[in-house]
């Protein structure tokens, strides 16, 4: 293990640093770094569900108000330029389970159908290798709670969970009190498996509508001169930042939390102007989640484990959603499959690999607004972005590109496509290579619309 390898004078480092974080704010969480780490780290994998990337104190928002996260950041790591795989629930979700990018799913399953293989959607992911069947061959065992649209929790390999049915389309419903009600079935959960390495998809449909925090995390934003949409969107992001602050107490008082690897992240983006009155319900914002824009895909990647991950590091590299399927594979100690898409992140975290990744490259189906297209009416062709350095590229299939400074202009409102035109027909390229690269034809059929 990284501790291990480490001179006593390095360590000695790290603790330093470690009691500075302390000094700063409140004093850090215990931590892997506290004892020796077990040689397979448990894992939460901690999913906020539609959470705009600027809307956490750790990403410099100088209004929402998230202790709990702010504190796992100074402990651990984040990658501030990390995006989710899709700027949709579902499609996003079914990246962290499997490590394909959405359209490396949708395919799959035109292949699948091809050859006559016939199922209904909740039963689609039989036909994928995910993370909590492969962790298992580790010894793990798992839990699902919350959000989950594939069916049920036996359907992806998990051991336990809340999602018994549902028709894979739009029934979610029996993870929704995760979080928002209780954590208990996680509770239970440890309790049947003591002394067993785990791993948990904690997925609260947090701070997803509806807003409806209640006074305690309200009054916080009342007297600020916000508008009523964005004070009942922050409160809930500091409601889910209190179930995260539940979810790291409830493991230190059981002893686990000492040995456990948390990476946090957000399924998809949301758009909420601070004065801004609410826009599309579920959506928001003409910039928000099922479009290309950065506020759609953009999630800050935090993991946490101190002996394992360094503490204090910010990196500004270009990272996936699907490189945490072979990053956390990696921790588990387990072989990832050949031929998957993401690239694991802890050869970059301990310093024994560059990342060679200059650019990155996302696409989806199920868009909404775009070049020339209302905000809320939905698209039929499949989109593309190019993020290198501070350019962001977006391109639809059908027509239509967008070219963006995203360091002068972070809202993404001023167009220089036409201004660039040789640097747009470059980034063009990159997403023709992506497409060969995962192996998605440019004809190939774009998946049933997915629910928000």
């Amino acid at each position: 293990m990284i501790a291990r390898m480490l001179s006593r004078g390095a360590r000695r480092s790290l603790a330093r640093r470690g009691l500075l974080a302390a000094a700063l704010l409140v004093a850090p969480l215990p931590g892997c770094g506290s004892r020796p780490p077990a040689p397979a780290p448990n894992i939460v994998l901690v999913i906020a569900d539609d959470l705009g990337y600027p809307d956490t104190g750790f990403m410099g928002s100088a209004i929402v108000q998230t202790p709990n996260l702010d504190r796992l950041a100074r402990e651990g790591a984040v990658f501030r330029n990390a995006y989710a795989a899709a700027s949709l629930c579902r499609p996003s979700l079914r990246a962290l389970l499997t490590g394909l990018h959405p359209l490396q799913w949708t395919e799959r399953i035109r292949q699948l159908e091809a050859q006559g293989v016939r199922r209904p959607p909740a039963e689609w992911i039989q036909g994928f290798t995910t993370l909590p069947t492969l962790l298992r061959e580790r010894g793990y065992v798992s839990f699902q709670g919350g959000k989950f649209w594939e069916g049920s929790y036996a359907l992806a390999g998990f051991d336990a969970g809340m999602q018994l049915h549902g028709d894979g389309v739009n029934d979610s419903r029996e993870g929704t009190p995760f979080g928002r009600e209780t954590l208990a079935p996680l509770w239970s959960f440890l309790d049947a498996h003591p002394g067993r390495p785990f791993f948990v998809w904690f997925a609260p449909m947090l701070p997803h509508v509806p807003h409806d925090a209640g006074e305690e995390y309200v009054k916080r934003y009342r007297d600020l001169g916000l508008g009523d949409a964005a004070i009942a969107y922050y409160a809930n992001v500091t409601r889910f930042d209190a179930v995260v602050g539940e979810l790291t107490a409830e493991l230190d008082r059981r002893g686990l939390l000492a040995g456990t690897l948390l990476v946090e992240l957000a399924d998809n983006g949301w758009d909420q102007a601070p004065h801004a009155p609410a826009g599309t319900a579920n959506l928001d914002g003409p910039r928000g989640k099922r479009t290309l824009y950065d506020l759609g895909f953009r999630t800050p990647i935090l993991l946490r484990c101190p002996g394992l991950v360094p503490a204090g590091v910010v990196r500004d590299d270009f990272v996936s959603a699907v490189d945490l399927f072979p990053t956390l594979l990696d921790y588990a100690g387990v072989a990832a499959p050949p031929g998957l898409p993401g690239t694991s992140l802890r050869p970059l975290l301990e310093g024994r690999a560059r990342w060679e990744r200059k650019s990155l490259v996302e696409g989806m189906t199920d868009l909404r607004g775009g070049a020339g297209v209302a905000p809320t009416q939905p698209r039929k062709d499949t989109g593309f972005f190019v993020r290198r350095g501070r350019w962001h590229y977006l391109w639809y299939e059908g027509d239509g590109e967008e070219l963006y400074d995203v360091v002068a202009d972070p809202r993404e409102e001023r167009d220089v496509s036409r201004e660039r035109t040789h640097l747009a027909r470059k980034l063009r390229r990159e997403i023709r290579t992506f497409r060969e690269r995962i192996d998605v034809p440019a004809d190939a059929k774009t998946a049933p619309r997915a629910p928000r």
